[in-house]
């Protein structure tokens, strides 16, 4: 069973009154630490890495040399970028292997530099089989200490996110990207949903990478009272999460070997 399935659970909420949803996640206790860090390092691991790219430069070399390049060449040394990065792959993990939206793209893959932020919405996720179909654009939000403006901050951003053009930018780059793997199926369906705006549905997320310890439900209650559209709110509530999230890092540069990513295959 993949990590996802088993790792987090839904947590008793009181939900506010109006338009938004909200949920929240925390561990299930189901797995041990030690197969969390190795799958979640896994899952990081296979977001920044191209499938091939690792054998290519190294060929036959050992996995010590593997890690030292993932770690200096592709993983993010600034704590605030990989946790937002971190927040961004379980976002993506979530709506794929959960909730089994298609999100087709493992966005982090075609950073410029490891510390710099693909620009665009942090996930799109599609529903292309529905009438009209659907889109979500979850606005991700990484944090270790308390903000209780954090709803505020996520609900501007997305807000902005939304634009039209700034969300048909997104949608192109999905479209471009699936069309450079040869997924010429999706890459059509992708460019319907671009091509035709008045048929389609675009929903509004918001995900919450979150300390557990920091976080107060008072955030909730300043968000419901701003959100005016249906929104939906994921809270995933990791205890010592600046410290679980480093741990995972450097899981992560152990699954780097040409081995196992000249099997992977992108999302």
């Amino acid at each position: 069973m993949y990590v996802f399935d088993k790792w987090l659970q839904s947590e008793p909420v009181q939900l506010p009154a109006g338009p938004l949803q909200y949920e929240a996640l925390v561990d299930s206790g189901q797995i041990g630490e030690a197969e969390l860090l190795e799958q979640l390092g896994r899952e990081v691991a296979r977001n920044y890495v191209t499938p091939g790219e690792l054998a290519l430069v190294f060929d036959d070399l050992g996995a010590p040399e593997v890690a030292r390049y993932v770690r200096t060449n592709m993983f993010p040394a600034e704590t605030r970028t990989r946790h937002g990065d971190f927040g961004e792959i379980v976002t993506g993990a979530l709506y794929r292997r959960v909730r089994r939206w298609c999100v087709p793209i493992l966005k982090l893959r075609w950073k410029q530099t490891a510390n710099q932020a693909v620009q665009g919405t942090d996930v799109l996720a599609f529903r292309l089989r529905q009438n009209p179909p659907v889109v979500a654009v979850p606005e991700v939000k990484t944090r270790a200490t308390r903000k209780l403006d954090l709803g505020q901050e996520a609900h501007e951003s997305l807000e902005k996110i939304l634009d039209k053009d700034r969300l048909d930018e997104s949608i192109r780059f999905v479209m471009v990207r699936c069309f450079e793997r040869q997924q010429g199926f999706l890459a059509r369906r992708i460019a319907e949903v671009l091509r035709q705006p008045e048929h389609r549905s675009v929903e509004r997320h918001m995900v919450f990478v979150h300390d557990h310890a920091a976080w107060k439900e008072e955030v909730v209650t300043r968000l419901a009272g701003i959100v005016k559209q249906p929104t939906e709110l994921t809270v995933v509530k990791i205890s010592n999460l600046q410290d679980f999230v480093a741990r995972v890092y450097k899981a992560a540069e152990a699954q780097g070997t040409p081995k196992d990513h000249s099997r992977d295959a992108a999302a």
